[in-house]
């Protein structure tokens, strides 16, 4: 069925490769009402880490060659800009209105464009059921129609920028292909039917070039190059055997799979690193130290090294035996509250949010689990990362959630949050009698690890 869609598949080189006279390139901006100190702007090859001065202003210089688009970050809220070698560029966003980033200088039509048409992939995302429910070949129209009308807005974008134009033209490529690369198993999980990875939908990988790694600075591309690996590696024989290894041993195994599978180096860093990553950042990240110095040493990517070593330092700082972060806000009757009230107990704490349906789906476990624990040397504290602080006190009120109910003031940018690295929500975390982390990645209510793990550590108060 694929076979017929392959217009999409011809995707130009990047634009503009012929070598020029570097010219010096600078990006400023201002970011207010935020609780971040530091922007971070990530090129296809380094992330610098920029100061923020106190009224919320950072300035970045560069030399560039050629056309390129940046992606700033800045807490939780990421912002592509494009420049042009000699483009003097400016951004300023509230924190707190993340929509209404506005941009001026070099280039700024063309940069408010990307948010544009980032918004419209989105949207298109956003539809997700309706559009994997579709039979292929219905699927197939639908995605066709969607894509002729995005490469119809990046042709219009040609008398402004070529270069800026094919780099658009590229991305919505890749955006509509990673739709079809989703859509075998998507359409079988809304069916019902099990997946298989060895579908000849996948045959659009065969005229996709997999090694491009100048093509990695586009997201859309890097989600494919993802998918590519993900699925070569289910096609392993020994898959379901090598998933149930402990993860350093499952990594090492993986990591020479990929070797096997890309010729490029940066995509074999690249695929490597968001596999590691994943594992820091979901698994135990404690047990990862070799793991973690092999790739270090064998990785040739600076920005790909950088991002590993920052992110496992980061979390070994709450690996299982240090102290645990402090904290104190009040509960949902105003009273104060602070970890060290509960010295002498295990804390049993649920990082969640009222819109997060996972979150949602563990209160049940989780209320039982507390009335099961009732006077027993352990509290169970939840920490709402609600923007919405009103719509927090809601719930609890109207659902009567017990435990310790608290709001973290700045939700994903508070304190707690940071200090404790919050990536994903339900997170729960573990922590002992004498204050230390017994798991910052513990078990959820719903599994059956949880009350084994409990009644282990209470028996050792």
């Amino acid at each position: 069925m694929m076979r017929k869609y392959l217009i999409y598949l011809t995707i130009p080189a990047m634009v503009a490769c012929g070598s020029k006279e570097p010219k010096l390139t600078t990006l400023a901006g201002r970011y207010t009402n935020g609780k971040d100190s530091k922007v971070i702007v990530i090129s296809n090859d380094a992330a610098d880490t920029i100061s923020l001065t106190n009224d919320g202003m950072f300035a970045y210089k560069t030399m560039l060659s050629r056309p390129t688009m940046l992606k700033v970050q800045y807490g939780r809220i990421k912002t592509t800009v494009y420049l042009e070698p000699g483009d003097s560029s400016y951004i300023e966003l509230d924190a707190n209105n993340a929509d209404g980033i506005t941009f001026s200088g070099s280039n700024n039509e063309l940069n408010q464009n990307i948010r544009s048409r980032s918004k419209e992939l989105n949207n298109v995302w956003r539809n997700w059921r309706d559009l994997f429910s579709l039979n292929a070949n219905e699927f197939g129209l639908k995605i066709d129609s969607i894509g002729k009308s995005l490469l119809s807005k990046t042709d219009s974008l040609k008398a402004k920028s070529k270069n800026f134009a094919e780099m658009e033209a590229n991305r919505v490529r890749y955006f509509m292909l990673n739709l079809r690369s989703q859509y075998p198993e998507y359409s079988a999980y809304l069916s019902g039917e099990e997946y298989n990875p060895d579908s000849a939908d996948y045959s659009l990988f065969d005229n996709l070039d997999m090694n491009n790694g100048e093509h990695l600075s586009y997201d859309e591309y890097a989600s494919l190059v993802e998918t590519y690996a993900q699925l070569r590696i289910q096609k392993a024989q020994n898959f379901k055997e090598l998933w149930s290894k402990p993860a350093q041993e499952r990594l090492t195994a993986i990591f020479s799979m990929i070797d096997s599978i890309f010729t490029n180096p940066k995509i074999r860093d690249y695929v490597k690193k968001q596999y590691l990553m994943k594992e820091i950042e979901f698994g135990e990240f404690w047990k990862l130290n070799d793991i973690c110095n092999n790739y270090l040493a064998a990785c040739a990517t600076p920005v790909y090294k950088q991002e590993v070593q920052s992110v496992y330092n980061g979390k070994m700082k709450i690996a299982p035996g240090n102290s645990a972060p402090t904290f104190t806000y009040n509960d949902i009757n105003g009273k104060s509250v602070s970890l060290s009230d509960f010295n002498g107990k295990l804390v049993y704490i649920d990082f969640w949010a009222t819109w997060c349906g996972p979150c949602r789906g563990e209160i049940p476990h989780l209320d039982k689990l507390e009335k099961d624990y009732k006077g027993k040397k352990i509290v169970f504290v939840k920490i709402s990362l609600d923007d919405d602080m009103d719509a927090w006190r809601k719930m609890v009120a109207e659902k009567k959630l017990g435990g310790v109910q608290l709001h973290a003031d700045g939700a994903w940018s508070s304190e707690v949050a940071k200090n404790y690295q919050i990536k994903s929500i339900p997170t729960f975390v573990l922590i002992g009698a004498d204050g230390k982390i017994i798991n910052p990645n513990a078990p959820r209510p719903s599994s059956e690890e949880i009350r084994t793990l409990l009644d282990q550590e209470l028996s050792k108060i």
